[in-house]
């Protein structure tokens, strides 16, 4: 990935996973773009997703503290990550020091004061009233906030008294399909099965994410094995004890295991519609922001959605799909009937909504 200058060095902490984290994988890219050295400094991370990190920045270095593999408390657990951090953030000379979601703010703590950092959230917390407690407080000492949808950050700005409102990334990916990338392994007889569902004429119907009761797949399940003949449910994410269910109602469904990113792309090329769900349950998830919009509409993919602002306002405003009562298996099936009855002028707006953002220029507003 090509340099663009100007800036000298950045740190990216992240307490968790990036692999399991697209939007800290895609502020990783972005930063190398524009500065000369980049450091990742993350509890754990995957080989394939530091590979590709390697593959795509020349000017990065990660520092992987392998949380998962140190057992112990978690208390010690984070003790050990903040004082490594830390460490390592006073050896090495930077600029900017972005601290990538707000469970890592909260584990870096008030030390953070010191410092020159950049706050970015991925979720709201209202349901976690100690972390809003927390991040209020280091919110002060911020010198920017980083939401990745524009409701959050108006939310944020009245709950926490801000002076101005947090900037908005969104969470459109940088990162592309890896080319002649092959999913092998347990999964690869599973994405071969849907390729032969496929040779038969049938339809995609792709669900990728976390499979747990608070989003509403089972109309998705109905609809699509009452018209089995034209429909293949393909869900792909890990299981929070809700596929057994689901697969109760359409035994059909095909379940492919979490993939890490970018490889997980080579299944979204495969689906004919991409389903987006979330459950009435919090501000986080009313005004949600989910990576895999952007995902489908990299490949214009049209999206079939619950009918929640995140999405209303985001999708189907640029027409890339429609909101629907899910609920109501006959309003799914409707609704669904409608984006194939007109699924090229669909497929074209999810591609028209995908180009309506220019990362790079949000990144340098933010840094700048």
């Amino acid at each position: 990935m090509k340099v663009e200058k100007s800036y000298k060095s950045a740190i990216i902490v992240c307490k968790c996973n990036p692999s399991f984290v697209p939007p800290v994988l895609n502020v990783v890219l972005g930063l190398s773009k524009l500065y000369e050295n980049v450091k990742l400094i993350c509890g754990d991370i995957s080989k394939e997703s530091e590979a590709f990190l390697f593959g795509e920045c020349k000017n990065l270095s990660i520092e992987n503290l392998r949380l998962q593999s140190r057992g112990g408390s978690k208390i010690l657990a984070v003790y050990y990550f903040r004082k490594k951090v830390f460490q390592l953030v006073n050896e090495t000379p930077h600029d900017l020091l972005w601290v990538a979601t707000g469970d890592t703010a909260v584990g870096l703590g008030a030390k953070l004061k010191g410092y020159r950092f950049v706050m970015c959230l991925l979720e709201l917390y209202d349901a976690v009233p100690v972390y809003n407690f927390l991040l209020k407080r280091l919110s002060r000492y911020a010198y920017k906030i980083v939401t990745a949808e524009y409701n959050r950050s108006a939310i944020l700005r009245v709950r926490w008294k801000l002076k101005n409102t947090p900037d908005v990334l969104p969470n459109k990916p940088y990162f592309k399909p890896i080319e002649g990338a092959g999913i092998n392994g347990s999964n690869g007889p599973l994405v071969q099965k849907v390729r032969d569902e496929i040779s038969k004429g049938k339809k995609i119907v792709l669900y990728q994410g976390i499979i747990t009761h608070y989003r509403r797949l089972d109309t998705i399940a109905r609809a699509t094995f009452e018209d089995d003949a034209k429909f293949v449910f393909l869900i792909v994410g890990k299981d929070f004890d809700y596929i057994d269910t689901l697969k109760g109602i359409n035994p059909n469904i095909i379940h492919i295991p979490f993939i890490d990113a970018p490889l997980h792309l080579e299944i979204t090329k495969l689906a004919d519609i991409g389903i987006v769900v979330y459950d009435f349950i919090d501000l986080n998830n009313i005004y949600c922001a989910p990576n895999k919009i952007w995902e489908y509409a990299m490949f214009s993919k049209p999206m079939l959605c619950n009918d929640i602002p995140g999405l209303k306002y985001t999708v189907e405003h640029y027409r890339a799909g429609l909101c629907t009562d899910f609920n109501c298996v006959d309003a799914v099936k409707d609704t669904m009937g409608r984006i194939f009855s007109d699924y090229g002028a669909y497929a074209s707006n999810a591609g028209t909504f995908y180009n309506s953002v220019d990362l790079d220029s949000i990144i340098k507003n933010i840094v700048r």
